[in-house]
């Protein structure tokens, strides 16, 4: 017994020696992995930190490179200022808004905010900034067109005088000129407009006051006979009133426009054949039409019940 107890013994010391022994390579190959790990990280880190330094010192090149070939470069200093500001501004006023002056440099320029800052102007339509290489600058500006007066009531003095009053364009954009033309005091002027809902540079977005001014540019172009419209009051909101000669009125509809016209060419043809002065008339009827003459009494004028006044908000 003792001899087989002692094979047996004999033949387990093998299996033991050889566990440890692949524990030991285990443990081994595990801080090989770890070494080899640590090395990539560190080595990975190396390069990292070289091609950051290789692109830092290459912007910082660039960068000194742009600065002496570009923004530090006499030639590209501003030296001419194309202005054409179609009367809104003067050229200095121009500059002066925009913030382009002479000297500086043209690729320091900020295009886009001295078009927005010349464009916020109420009687600037458009504005463009262009750079013209190597050192000029133009400045177009395309100016609003007022065709017309606006006020809210009417006093009986010059709209230009008048407190409230505002001059438009045909887009219904209200402005208040630093200064007044001559020509501004030919324009004709629409009353009933609440102007202090508004600030200049806004569009006053009332249908009524769109027909107005539509009506003064086809009544302008009416010959044989000439329509003359000086003024309109649109405080009623269905229809339009409008009138050369304070005693002689004429209502309008706010819908085509140009078949009124022709009605009121009509009516003053044939009355023009007679002695007779003409009062008013209400164009909206496409059939015979309302007419009175002076000397005779006005007839009550009833609201359209599909075109009744709305309140204005």
């Amino acid at each position: 017994m003792s001899l087989f107890r002692s094979k047996k013994s004999r033949g387990r010391r093998p299996a033991r020696r050889r566990r440890n022994q692949h524990l030991l390579e285990v443990t081994a190959t595990a801080e090989t992995e770890r070494r080899r790990r640590n090395q990539k990280i560190f080595l990975f880190a190396g390069e990292a930190v070289v091609v950051a330094g290789l692109l830092a010192f290459a912007w910082l090149g660039i960068r000194a490179l742009v600065n002496a070939q570009i923004f530090e470069n006499s030639q590209y200093d501003v030296r001419v200022v194309e202005v054409n500001t179609d009367g809104v501004m003067t050229r200095e006023e121009a500059m002066a808004k925009s913030g382009i002056r002479e000297g500086i440099n043209i690729f320091s320029l900020n295009l886009e905010s001295a078009q927005a800052a010349l464009a916020s102007i109420a009687e600037v339509k458009s504005a463009r900034v262009e750079r013209i290489l190597p050192d000029t600058v133009s400045i177009h500006l395309e100016a609003r067109r007022p065709m017309a007066w606006v006020a809210p009531r009417d006093t009986g003095v010059d709209p230009s005088t008048m407190e409230g009053a505002y001059l438009v364009d045909a887009e219904g954009i209200i402005m208040k000129p630093q200064r007044l033309e001559p020509a501004h005091a030919l324009l004709p002027v629409v009353f009933g407009v609440p102007t202090e809902q508004w600030r200049p540079g806004d569009r006053i977005d009332l249908p009524e006051l769109h027909a107005a001014l539509e009506l003064f540019s086809l009544a302008a172009e009416r010959t044989e006979p000439e329509i003359l419209l000086r003024a309109a009051d649109i405080t009623k909101g269905w229809c339009v009133v409008a009138w050369n000669d304070p005693q002689a009125r004429f209502t309008f509809g706010l819908d085509n426009l140009p078949a009124q016209l022709d009605r009121l060419q009509l009516i003053m043809l044939h009355v023009g054949q007679t002695s007779r002065k003409i009062a008013g008339a209400n164009l909206i009827p496409e059939r015979n039409t309302p007419v009175t003459f002076q000397g005779e009494p006005a007839p009550v004028e009833p609201v359209p019940e599909k075109v009744a006044k709305k309140p204005r908000s």
